[in-house]
């Protein structure tokens, strides 16, 4: 079972590096930032950033940072990509795999930053983590799927799970995938529906509720969207479990979540170290380390569950 991660002082660790960073001398330069539906898990990470580049020097006088709000429709994020690319940009911040993969398609001759991404290597952004290969690098919050599972069998062992997810955005595909594969190891079945908003997020969560003993919800924009109201709505009769961060606070059973606050902090560094004049495909993707296993103890109440001591003493528990 996964312990709980402990993290160093980050904002402590990212001015010991900006420390050692030339000064920036120059004239203003312009960032674009890309945040798809402005879920709230996205508008953290882009916060926490904007934070951490005023900290490092770059005030308004030396950035200007260029945001877009696009909804996830696939026009929309051209649009917004191709706004960016007018606007003569130094580089791009994206948030989220649906707006890094329509940027790695869209973008010509602007270095690509991504935060927030579930599986960028699968994604294709990238060919490893270490080494980025392409100009575009950033951050993963990819959380381990293998011991979120664990822990909720553990609570209650699974026999059906329900699956909302949404076809065309390739992290919440990569999330179905791995959890097929972990069912056909572990002896549970899949049954997933395909959400093409939030509408039919919350409409299909109630719909394979009525057949499954467990939903899972990826991170589907739509769900995203969605899910407080889903576990509003469901959690007190059906355990749900998540990696989005938050929904375990919110009334999920179970979360494995990648702290936002930190994903904007991590691919900050980087915004400043290529400000600086470092190429994106020198750096390495960084993966998330403030990583917390989240159990609702009133949902578990509602559900008639008890959490096993073991995995009470690893995770932390909310209300």
């Amino acid at each position: 079972m996964m312990k709980k991660t402990i993290f160093p002082m980050m904002v402590g660790f990212v001015l010991t590096i900006l420390s050692c960073l030339p000064q920036p001398a120059m004239a203003q330069q312009v960032v674009a930032a890309i945040i798809v539906a402005d879920l709230p898990r996205y508008s953290q990470a882009y916060d926490a950033m904007v934070e951490v580049l005023r900290a490092g020097g770059f005030d308004e006088t030396k950035l200007k940072i260029f945001t877009q709000k696009p909804n996830a429709d696939k026009m929309s994020l051209i649009n917004s990509l191709r706004r960016c690319q007018s606007a003569n940009v130094n580089l791009v911040v994206t948030f989220g795999s649906r707006a890094t993969a329509a940027a790695m398609s869209e973008l010509k001759d602007i270095p690509l930053l991504f935060a927030d991404v579930y599986d960028p290597v699968a994604l294709g952004v990238v060919k490893n983590l270490a080494a980025p290969g392409a100009d575009a690098t950033g951050a993963t919050s990819k959380t381990d799927l293998t011991e979120l599972v664990a822990t909720v069998q553990k609570i209650r062992p699974l026999q059906q799970v329900g699956v909302i997810f949404t076809e065309g955005e390739a992290g919440a595909e990569q999330q179905l995938e791995e959890l097929r594969e972990l069912a056909a190891k572990a002896g549970f079945k899949v049954e997933a529906e395909n959400a093409r908003n939030p509408k039919e997020a919350l409409d299909k969560a109630v719909k394979l509720a009525s057949s499954s003993d467990a939903l899972y919800l990826t991170e589907s924009i739509a769900v995203g969207q969605q899910g407080p109201e889903i576990v509003k709505k469901l959690a007190s009769s059906t355990l749900i479990f998540s990696q989005i961060p938050g929904l375990a606070a919110q009334g999920a059973l179970a979360g494995l979540e990648a702290d936002p606050d930190e994903q904007g902090k991590l691919v900050a560094v980087q915004v400043l170290q290529i400000l600086q004049g470092q190429k994106a495909l020198l750096l390495p993707v960084r993966s998330a380390k403030k990583v917390g296993l989240f159990i609702n103890q009133d949902t578990a109440t509602a559900l008639g569950v008890t959490v096993p001591a073991e995995v009470a003493s690893q995770a932390t528990l909310v209300n």
